[in-house]
């Protein structure tokens, strides 16, 4: 495992000082830029048990077990509707019931058996969580005790495209590394060299994330930004009821994303500048804007980030996405005479 190439540099520095890492790391930045790559590549050079400079060997018994996906010193935490894992189960037996979009607090307390274990051969082990936004307030105060009494050779990692959503409590235990995006040049390179088409565009829309664009550029995930664009660039206003309607639970975090990113170029737009997301809408963009109050779109920025917060929690996503469609509606119709 290893970091992605704008990140090597970061990863170096910590993985130097393996044996004098604290017990937990919390990785910040922006959705999308590699935070759980880095995470994974920290973790193969804290467990590696042949260390060249501080990084991951790639030859040792370690290795190869955090390769295959079954070290035993190695966890991951993350929600159920996150997990990538078949195995067969209660939840498969019952495939009408909705993943978890949490950490519930039994994954959590779960960590306490695998912490309580002998390392294997002596070694260290490695949790990571991610997103670690997601815990909800139970579920991170269980994590709380861990995190003040870690066992010896133990490193935490907490990763979180939102750590001011994580309890003060749990980042004061924490040592914080920010991580960035890189420069756009080695985004479009490695954007390229991932077959990515359309990457100039696909990056702009991810506000330069690079997997982000990645993930963004997919048939699927383009033809439901095409549509959302469509209905937020309508002269007269986004169809509500019927873009509501047509939207599953699961595109519901992808409407606040684009409606987020719309709002943006709006504001920048409105303010005589260019749009840094839709690059391809600047027209559309401008009829827009000449109808909005900046006061009005940022409240709806306002509730928009409001949403992005609750979208874990159960919601009714047609009346949810309804409403902020009539919100957006009002706010840039409001200037208009």
């Amino acid at each position: 495992m290893t970091a992605l190439p704008w990140h090597r540099e970061a990863l170096a520095r910590l993985a130097a000082s393996r044996e004098r890492l604290p017990h937990a790391l919390l990785l910040q930045g922006r959705a999308g830029i590699g935070k759980v790559e880095f995470a994974r590549a920290l973790a193969a050079c804290v467990l590696c048990e042949s260390p060249k400079d501080g990084l991951a060997c790639g030859q040792c018994a370690s290795c190869h077990w955090l390769a295959q996906g079954n070290h035993p010193d190695y966890r991951e935490i993350v929600p159920e509707a996150a997990s990538d894992d078949d195995e067969e189960g209660e939840e498969a037996a019952r495939p009408d019931k909705a993943k978890s979009l949490v950490i519930k607090i039994d994954q959590v307390r779960a960590v306490s058996d695998f912490i309580a274990l002998t390392t294997h051969r002596g070694g260290h082990r490695v949790l990571v969580i991610h997103p670690a936004e997601s815990m909800p307030p139970a579920a991170a105060n269980a994590l709380l005790k861990t995190l003040e009494e870690p066992p010896p050779r133990t490193l935490i990692v907490l990763v979180s495209d939102q750590p001011a959503r994580l309890l003060a409590t749990i980042r004061s235990r924490c040592r914080q590394v920010t991580l960035h995006a890189p420069d756009r040049g080695a985004a479009l390179g490695w954007l390229a060299a991932e077959g990515v088409a359309g990457a100039d565009e696909a990056l702009a829309a991810a506000g330069g994330a690079p997997l982000l664009a990645r993930e963004l550029a997919q048939p699927e995930e383009a033809e439901l930004r095409k549509r959302i664009v469509n209905e937020l660039a309508r002269p007269g206003g986004a169809d509500a009821m019927q873009l509501a309607a047509a939207l599953d639970k699961g595109a519901l975090p992808r409407l606040v994303f684009w409606m987020q990113t719309w709002v943006h170029d709006l504001v920048r737009v409105r303010a005589a500048g260019e749009p840094r997301h839709h690059i391809g809408q600047a027209q559309a963009l401008r009829a827009r804007a000449k109808g909005a109050r900046l006061e009005a779109l940022f409240d709806l920025d306002q509730d928009l980030a409001e949403a992005r917060r609750l979208i874990s929690h159960p919601l009714n996503t047609r009346l949810v996405a309804e409403h902020l469609l009539m919100a957006y509606n009002r706010a840039t119709m409001e200037g208009r005479p």
